[in-house]
């Protein structure tokens, strides 16, 4: 290029010198009011030939010396690029192996030569999480959040920092914002519904589950979905009724016995919805006895019993036992509870007739003992009910009957719908005996096997 302007130059400079010959004339060139020079008319041609050809020289000269800086600006970024992948593989090596901390320092080199190098942020943030450093983790990923918004790997480990912190407002504003960005992703929008659940939002992390539950139709885990809906409806009809509409909420308890049949706390809750905001103590044991058939949850007899005993009417609450004994002969917890009761109200004859039922059954546990040694008491021998009860308390039986969460194994003296340990949902039951739950388990086999 620039041989051809010289060229072109030389034949320019040539032909004005050959015009300027036959135009020789001189002419006056004012450069001001008092200033002039004398020169031919050829030669202001050719000096503003020259002029313009060095002002575009200048130019291109400039336009080409930015031409090189950005090829170096372009070559040394990728350089930088290149070895921030490089940092971060290295820091990758490192997390594998364990080294937390040396792994923090490459992905911290990462960054400082690839600033833009989103990965090395991300893989940072990781390194504070697995150091249980979730404060620092988010003052990372906040840094470049705004640069792409909708990176999904991002948003994730933001939403995992924000859990350890127990941020649950931040926690909903991040799984809304990874729904929005793909509404039909299971997995987003389990994390929106257990971040409601956390926001104690029953209402909204029931209808998130709807959706989950539509997506997980004719899949594998639909049922256990299903399941959950339920779950969360009751948490959601639990909310209504603090709102005092009591028969919205008894609506939506019928709906969650619909969808999972054997969920005791819905039971147990229409129950005691019916007795204690509609005074109505027939609707409450319904209630009970409905539960106790579907699920054979003591807490039902327990709230049947004290129902009864409280409004004075032993002898309807004898005559429930007897029906369901009748209905029911192998019910090996009715009839334990049936003989507590008995010895309660000093029955002591019918309560010996409930053990001596179990033993001609062959049927033994613990909980037998010390039913039994209560009647020794009771009829004047307390010499042998001592004996019974030691070795009774020498096999580490209790005296008394606990809740046990069938999930952790947490142990508590008064019911509820979720454990307070593990926060299961449906898992409180009256353990009688360990050995009493596997015959029944063993029982009810059986009479499968046999059907």
């Amino acid at each position: 290029m620039y041989q051809a302007m010289v060229f072109l130059l030389i034949v320019i400079l040539f032909l004005f010198g050959y015009l300027s010959l036959f135009n020789g004339k001189e002419i006056d060139l004012l450069l001001s009011r008092t200033t002039s020079i004398h020169t031919t008319a050829s030669a202001i041609v050719i000096a503003s030939f020259i002029l313009g050809m060095l002002l575009m020289a200048l130019v291109s000269l400039v336009r080409e010396a930015g031409r090189i800086y950005r090829d170096w600006q372009r070559r040394n970024l990728v350089n930088n690029e290149n070895m921030a992948s490089s940092l971060v593989e290295k820091g990758d090596f490192e997390m594998v192996k364990g080294n937390v901390a040396k792994a923090r320092v490459y992905y911290i080199d990462a960054i400082a030569k690839g600033p833009s190098n989103m990965p090395a942020y991300i893989k940072l943030a990781e390194s504070y999480i697995a150091s249980d450093d979730g404060h620092d983790a988010i003052k990372v990923l906040l840094k470049v959040k705004y640069q792409e918004s909708e990176n999904i790997q991002l948003l994730l480990t933001l939403h995992r920092a924000y859990s350890m912190t127990g941020d649950i407002g931040s926690m909903v504003d991040i799984a809304k914002k990874l729904a929005s960005i793909d509404e039909e992703n299971q997995k987003f929008l389990t994390l929106l519904r257990d971040a409601y659940i956390g926001a104690e939002k029953p209402e909204e992390a029931y209808r998130t589950q709807k959706i989950i539950m539509k997506l997980a139709k004719d899949k594998s885990g639909y049922a256990a979905e299903r399941h959950r809906l339920g779950e969360l409806k009751y948490e959601y009809a639990l909310s209504i009724h603090t709102t005092g509409d009591i028969d919205l909420s008894l609506k939506k308890l019928g709906d969650v016995k619909k969808l999972n049949p054997d969920f005791a706390p819905a039971y147990v809750s229409a129950g005691d919805f019916h007795l204690n905001d509609k005074d109505d103590v027939e609707g409450a044991v319904d209630e009970w006895k409905s539960g106790y058939s579907l699920t054979h949850n003591a807490v039902f007899l327990i709230r049947i019993e004290d129902v009864y005993l409280k409004h004075d009417n032993p002898f309807e609450l004898i005559r429930f036992y007897r029906g369901l004994l009748s209905d029911r002969p192998d019910d090996n917890l009715a009839r334990i509870m049936f003989a507590k009761l008995m010895l309660r109200l000093e029955m002591i004859d019918d309560a010996e007739e409930q053990i001596s039922y179990l033993d001609n059954t062959w049927v033994h546990v613990p909980s037998m003992d010390i039913i039994s040694a209560e009647i020794m008491a009771k009829r004047g021998d307390p010499v042998s009910a001592f004996k019974r009860l030691r070795s009774v308390m020498d096999n580490g039986v209790q005296m008394k009957f606990p809740y046990v969460c069938s999930i952790c194994g947490q142990e508590s003296t008064s019911w509820s719908a979720r454990c307070t340990k593990c926060r299961s949902n449906n898992s409180l039951a009256i353990r009688i005996s360990k050995e009493l739950e596997t015959l029944e388990a063993a029982q009810s086999r059986d009479s499968s096997l046999a059907v």
